[in-house]
Protein backbone atom coordinates (compact mmCIF):
# COMPACT_ATOMS: atom_id res chain seq x y z
CA UNK A 1 0.00 0.00 0.00
CA UNK A 2 1.51 3.24 -0.54
CA UNK A 3 1.94 5.78 2.46
CA UNK A 4 0.46 9.56 1.83
CA UNK A 5 0.34 11.74 -1.79
CA UNK A 6 3.00 14.31 -1.45
CA UNK A 7 0.06 16.44 -2.30
CA UNK A 8 -1.79 16.10 1.26
CA UNK A 9 1.91 16.30 3.37
CA UNK A 10 2.43 19.79 1.42
CA UNK A 11 -1.01 20.43 2.09
CA UNK A 12 -0.61 20.00 5.96
CA UNK A 13 2.28 22.29 5.73
CA UNK A 14 -0.10 24.84 3.85
CA UNK A 15 -2.78 24.79 6.53
CA UNK A 16 -0.39 25.13 9.68
CA UNK A 17 0.88 27.77 8.31
CA UNK A 18 -2.26 29.62 7.52
CA UNK A 19 -3.48 28.16 11.07
CA UNK A 20 -0.48 30.01 12.14
CA UNK A 21 -1.09 32.82 10.75
CA UNK A 22 -4.26 33.32 13.02
CA UNK A 23 -6.60 35.11 10.19
CA UNK A 24 -3.77 36.94 8.53
CA UNK A 25 -3.62 36.70 5.00
CA UNK A 26 -0.49 34.60 4.16
CA UNK A 27 1.01 34.99 0.53
CA UNK A 28 1.64 32.24 -1.98
CA UNK A 29 5.47 33.64 -1.97
CA UNK A 30 5.87 33.25 1.57
CA UNK A 31 4.38 30.14 1.40
CA UNK A 32 6.98 29.01 -1.44
CA UNK A 33 9.84 30.50 0.50
CA UNK A 34 8.45 28.82 3.45
CA UNK A 35 7.71 25.37 2.58
CA UNK A 36 10.63 25.29 -0.57
CA UNK A 37 7.72 24.41 -2.91
CA UNK A 38 6.89 26.63 -6.34
CA UNK A 39 4.41 28.92 -6.44
CA UNK A 40 2.78 27.08 -9.16
CA UNK A 41 2.70 23.71 -7.31
CA UNK A 42 0.78 25.38 -3.87
CA UNK A 43 -1.38 27.59 -6.03
CA UNK A 44 -2.93 23.68 -7.89
CA UNK A 45 -2.86 22.70 -4.13
CA UNK A 46 -4.77 25.69 -3.04
CA UNK A 47 -7.77 26.01 -5.70
CA UNK A 48 -9.27 22.51 -4.58
CA UNK A 49 -8.74 23.91 -0.55
CA UNK A 50 -10.45 26.79 -2.17
CA UNK A 51 -13.41 25.04 -3.50
CA UNK A 52 -13.90 22.49 -0.30
CA UNK A 53 -14.15 25.83 1.56
CA UNK A 54 -11.12 24.66 3.53
CA UNK A 55 -9.44 27.70 2.54
CA UNK A 56 -10.30 31.94 1.27
CA UNK A 57 -9.08 34.02 -0.98
CA UNK A 58 -8.24 37.70 -0.18
CA UNK A 59 -7.88 39.62 -2.76
CA UNK A 60 -5.27 43.31 -2.79
CA UNK A 61 -2.83 44.24 -2.18
CA UNK A 62 -2.32 42.95 1.53
CA UNK A 63 -4.33 39.70 0.02
CA UNK A 64 -3.09 35.72 -0.03
CA UNK A 65 -4.69 32.70 1.91
CA UNK A 66 -6.31 32.16 5.05
CA UNK A 67 -8.33 29.18 6.84
CA UNK A 68 -11.62 29.06 6.35
CA UNK A 69 -12.92 28.31 9.39
CA UNK A 70 -10.81 27.92 12.88
CA UNK A 71 -8.43 24.88 12.84
CA UNK A 72 -10.21 22.68 15.29
CA UNK A 73 -13.57 22.78 13.05
CA UNK A 74 -11.73 21.62 9.59
CA UNK A 75 -11.20 17.98 9.90
CA UNK A 76 -8.89 15.93 8.75
CA UNK A 77 -11.35 13.33 6.02
CA UNK A 78 -11.91 16.55 4.72
CA UNK A 79 -8.26 17.60 3.84
CA UNK A 80 -7.72 14.05 3.13
CA UNK A 81 -10.92 13.60 0.73
CA UNK A 82 -9.25 16.49 -1.07
CA UNK A 83 -5.65 16.21 -1.55
CA UNK A 84 -5.27 12.45 -1.00
CA UNK A 85 -8.65 10.80 -2.29
CA UNK A 86 -10.61 8.09 -0.20
CA UNK A 87 -8.59 5.04 1.09
CA UNK A 88 -10.29 2.42 -1.16
CA UNK A 89 -9.08 -1.13 -0.33
CA UNK A 90 -11.72 -2.69 -2.10
CA UNK A 91 -13.17 -0.91 -4.87
CA UNK A 92 -15.72 -3.23 -6.60
CA UNK A 93 -18.42 -2.21 -4.62
CA UNK A 94 -19.93 -5.97 -4.79
CA UNK A 95 -20.31 -8.36 -2.20
CA UNK A 96 -19.95 -11.48 -3.93
CA UNK A 97 -16.51 -9.68 -5.51
CA UNK A 98 -14.33 -12.77 -6.51
CA UNK A 99 -11.15 -10.77 -6.47
CA UNK A 100 -11.32 -9.35 -3.40
CA UNK A 101 -11.20 -11.79 -0.57
CA UNK A 102 -13.71 -10.80 1.62
CA UNK A 103 -14.99 -7.47 0.48
CA UNK A 104 -17.04 -6.66 3.97
CA UNK A 105 -13.88 -6.96 5.80
CA UNK A 106 -12.10 -4.44 3.72
CA UNK A 107 -15.45 -1.85 3.01
CA UNK A 108 -15.49 -2.08 7.23
CA UNK A 109 -11.81 -1.08 7.39
CA UNK A 110 -12.68 1.73 5.07
CA UNK A 111 -15.34 2.69 7.41
CA UNK A 112 -12.95 2.68 10.23
CA UNK A 113 -10.48 4.60 8.68
CA UNK A 114 -13.07 7.60 7.72
CA UNK A 115 -14.61 7.57 11.49
CA UNK A 116 -10.95 7.76 12.57
CA UNK A 117 -10.13 10.77 10.03
CA UNK A 118 -13.59 12.47 10.95
CA UNK A 119 -12.76 12.47 14.94
CA UNK A 120 -9.09 14.34 14.00
CA UNK A 121 -9.09 18.43 13.31
CA UNK A 122 -6.73 20.26 11.56
CA UNK A 123 -6.03 21.66 15.38
CA UNK A 124 -5.38 17.89 16.33
CA UNK A 125 -2.78 17.46 13.65
CA UNK A 126 -0.85 20.57 14.10
CA UNK A 127 -0.21 21.22 17.47
CA UNK A 128 2.70 18.67 18.49
CA UNK A 129 1.07 17.71 21.78
CA UNK A 130 -1.67 16.35 20.49
CA UNK A 131 -1.10 12.32 20.72
CA UNK A 132 -3.47 10.12 18.40
CA UNK A 133 -6.05 8.31 20.16
CA UNK A 134 -5.19 4.38 19.54
CA UNK A 135 -7.89 3.31 17.20
CA UNK A 136 -6.91 -0.28 17.06
CA UNK A 137 -9.99 -1.50 19.50
CA UNK A 138 -12.39 -0.32 17.15
CA UNK A 139 -11.05 -2.35 14.23
CA UNK A 140 -10.44 -5.40 15.98
CA UNK A 141 -13.93 -5.51 17.25
CA UNK A 142 -15.67 -5.30 13.83
CA UNK A 143 -18.48 -7.78 13.37
CA UNK A 144 -16.01 -10.05 10.37
CA UNK A 145 -14.10 -11.10 13.31
CA UNK A 146 -16.04 -13.78 14.90
CA UNK A 147 -14.78 -15.78 12.00
CA UNK A 148 -11.78 -15.25 11.75
CA UNK A 149 -9.92 -12.30 9.49
CA UNK A 150 -11.05 -13.05 5.79
CA UNK A 151 -7.80 -12.28 4.54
Amino acid sequence: MNGLKTSLKVGLQILKQLALADGEPVTVRFLAETLQQSDKYLEQLLLPLRRARIVRSIRGAHGGYALARPAKQIRLHEIVAVLQGAFVFCDCGNQKCHECVNPEFWQELETCIDEALASVTLADVIHPTVKPRRLAPTVVEGPWVQGGLGI
